[in-house]
């Protein structure tokens, strides 16, 4: 599974850092930081200034009044981003920048952060800028992202500062916030289907306590037969059911799934939700009934190239006793017909499930042993005669 530890961390951009200045000859672009230690503000009331070719992000000092500064020109911000070298430059100084200086930064990015969150260099610097803030400083990030969390998470640069949001949230206004955009089945759906989605959904459900997202849930279990049978939709049901501990919550994800357990079962990515739950709960009194349902359809399951897989694991987990009543049940007269079609259909186009061939050859065993006992017992005859 694709995650932000791996090319696409944003932490990773701080790697690829230089350490050489820019300059620029257009009045529009800026150097936002230098390597001049012994810089002083002597006119702050515009940080940003066209008429200087280079600038310079001033270092923590007494008589610096932040207040009358402008750390970015709000006719130009983008153009800092689309820039790779100057937003390395930026996020550099991130990590020394005291936390008035955050605070500064992260009122004069007000209005912009949809924008940058969604640029190829602006969603490393936000990502950063999200690891220094504080609590209050990230909420006023959330606040302006609140409305279109569900449809920014999507976007290949925009689930990333997304991710850290989640990441680092703390409390209920932030779990709010986050949340708020999932509000209808629609917008959990658009998010779960998508390859960068589906790692905000499962890291809501991870991040969030589950006291905070009852409304969330209630939302999902109605989604879970369409996510089950997605690719990147299984992910996040596996991941719901495996932090959802609400009885009512999980009585009605039970409901959805043994209701369409059918559909669930022959399908591509279906059969691993079933083979997970299967798993989880075989020794547990919510697998009773689902061991059952299997049972009573073994051979419709065992039929079917996908479900198969489950019959195979069902006959693993099953212990002794429990395989010789799973014998008996097939070793009957009336179950050979089917056993014999799912042969002629299966083997050709699909796959015949590996227990299928254990459970008919240990079926054909069980004749045979009655004529090797025979022969031990005289072999032992012969044997104690000619001792005699």
């Amino acid at each position: 599974m694709k995650d932000i530890d791996k090319d696409d961390n944003p932490d990773n951009m701080n790697s690829e850092m230089s350490n050489n200045e820019t300059t620029y000859k257009s009045s529009q672009e800026f150097n936002f930081f230098s390597n001049n230690k012994n810089f002083s503000v002597t006119s702050p009331s515009t940080f940003f200034s066209p008429s200087l070719n280079t600038c310079n992000f001033p270092p923590p000092q007494q008589n610096t009044n932040l207040e009358k500064m402008n750390f970015f020109p709000k006719n130009n911000i983008l153009s800092i981003f689309n820039d790779k070298n100057l937003t390395k430059e930026l996020q550099k100084n991130l990590s020394t920048a005291q936390n008035d200086y955050i605070d500064k930064i992260v009122n004069e990015l007000k209005g912009f952060y949809r924008l940058i969150i969604k640029n190829k260099n602006g969603n490393y610097f936000c990502s950063d800028l999200i690891k220094k803030c504080t609590k209050d400083q990230r909420i006023k990030i959330l606040k302006e992202l609140s409305n279109t969390i569900s449809q920014d998470c999507i976007d290949e640069f925009g689930t990333h500062t997304i991710q850290y949001l989640i990441e680092y949230a703390s409390g209920e206004e932030e779990y709010m916030l986050l949340l708020y955009s999932f509000d209808k089945v629609n917008s959990i759906l658009m998010a779960a289907m998508n390859k960068n989605g589906t790692y905000v959904i499962q890291k809501l459900i991870v991040h969030i306590p589950e006291r905070f997202r009852m409304n969330f849930n209630l939302i999902f279990v109605k989604t879970v037969f369409i996510l089950s049978r997605d690719m990147y939709g299984i992910c996040a049901v596996k991941k719901f059911i495996g932090y959802t501990q609400n009885e009512l919550i999980r009585k009605q994800f039970l409901n959805s799934v043994y209701n369409n357990f059918n559909n669930i079962s022959s399908n591509k990515y279906g059969n691993y939700l079933i083979q997970y739950l299967l798993e989880k709960w075989w020794k547990t009194t919510e697998g009773v009934y689902l061991k059952k349902l299997i049972f009573s359809k073994f051979l419709i399951l065992a039929a079917n190239n996908y479900s198969s897989f489950i019959c195979d694991l069902f006959y693993k987990l099953c212990n002794d006793e429990e395989k010789k009543i799973l014998v008996s049940f097939i070793n009957d007269n009336s179950k050979k017909k089917t056993i014999d079609d799912i042969y002629q259909k299966n083997i050709y186009q699909n796959r015949i499930p590996i227990c299928l061939y254990k459970i008919t050859k240990s079926m054909n065993s069980e004749k045979e042993p009655n004529n090797k006992n025979v022969e031990k017992d005289k072999d032992i005859n012969t044997n104690n005669n000619n001792e005699e």
